[in-house]
């Protein structure tokens, strides 16, 4: 399986070829837009190629020591955190390719081949399939227009603007670069730029809440106020599937917790308890008891 995983990776690393030529001639058919409200993917775009810098450099200087540490991830260390982002960037170039680019479906077989390959590597292989993946992740979206931020794709939430899953990756690669980032620096906090972008988006971040945990709260909903940037999102916890809503404000959710935004995006993101921090969220309303019990919902 392992060398199936590494033979099918070189193939879709490719930049050569009829699969990157139809790319390149759908692609541009689409107009270049800077980046708006209405859509973010241009700065999506810019966020990934500082982000993905950022931790390759971080990455290429860690010791051996450090691969196999325990990372903000319970289940994951270092490594299986690096696996997990390197395994999502070939996946999503693949994504993005099928989704604007006269690409192949992304099937659930390929993804299994591509989760084989990352599971399989050691520690110390982990790097250069790391690197590669993300290499050629960033050429897609290098290679894609701005403008496709606003094509309507389909995923596994139905059919949205491209830029809305993007911006679930967005999500993950913030996360889970500050979850290796954050093993080894409790001072460590999520990228400004992806701050910026989730919360202004968090509408579309898929939040890490158990169901049991959140049902057996004694409070139904609740509305976090976001400091820096103004925005107002309300959780419904006794819905099917909780989802974080774009409020104009509070109206009468019985606990309300207000922060800075980045500690905000850290908490509903199930980040938020790091020893030895200050923690910033203020209880509005409600009590610290219900900001303690959330928290734990948040997985």
């Amino acid at each position: 399986m392992l060398a199936t995983g590494q033979a099918f990776c070189m193939r879709v690393g490719t930049r050569t070829g009829p699969r990157f030529e139809r790319l390149s001639a759908a692609l541009s058919t689409l107009k270049r837009v800077t980046a708006t409200a209405s859509n973010p993917y241009p700065a999506i775009k810019t966020y990934e190629q500082h982000e993905f810098g950022r931790l390759s450099a971080y990455l290429e200087a860690l010791d051996t020591d450090g691969w196999v540490e325990q990372s903000y991830c319970t289940d994951w260390l270092v490594f299986q955190v690096v696996s997990h982002i390197g395994s999502g960037s070939r996946i999503g170039g693949l994504r993005v390719q099928a989704w604007v680019g006269g690409g192949p479906a992304v099937t659930r077989e390929t993804m299994q081949q591509i989760w084989a390959h990352f599971d399989a590597l050691q520690p110390s292989q982990m790097y250069a399939s790391f690197s590669e993946a993300t290499r050629d992740y960033l050429a897609v979206e290098a290679a894609t227009p701005d403008s496709a931020g606003l094509q309507e794709v389909e995923g596994f939430a139905g059919k949205r603007p491209m830029y809305a899953y993007q911006l679930g990756r967005t999500w993950e690669l913030a996360c889970h670069s500050w979850d290796v980032y954050v093993s080894r620096d409790r001072t460590a906090r999520l990228d400004p730029a992806a701050v910026r972008l989730l919360a202004e988006n968090l509408q579309f971040v898929n939040v890490p809440l158990d169901r049991e945990r959140g049902a057996a709260l004694s409070t139904r909903s609740v509305a976090f106020q976001l400091a820096d940037s103004g925005g107002t999102y309300v959780l419904d916890l006794a819905a099917e599937r909780p989802r974080l809503a774009a409020a104009a404000n509070a109206g009468d959710a019985p606990l309300v917790i207000s922060g800075p935004d980045e500690e905000v995006v850290r908490y509903v993101s199930g980040r938020h308890f790091v020893p030895g921090a200050r923690p910033r969220l203020e209880v509005a309303r409600g009590t610290l008891q219900d900001l303690a019990a959330l928290r734990r919902a948040f997985r």
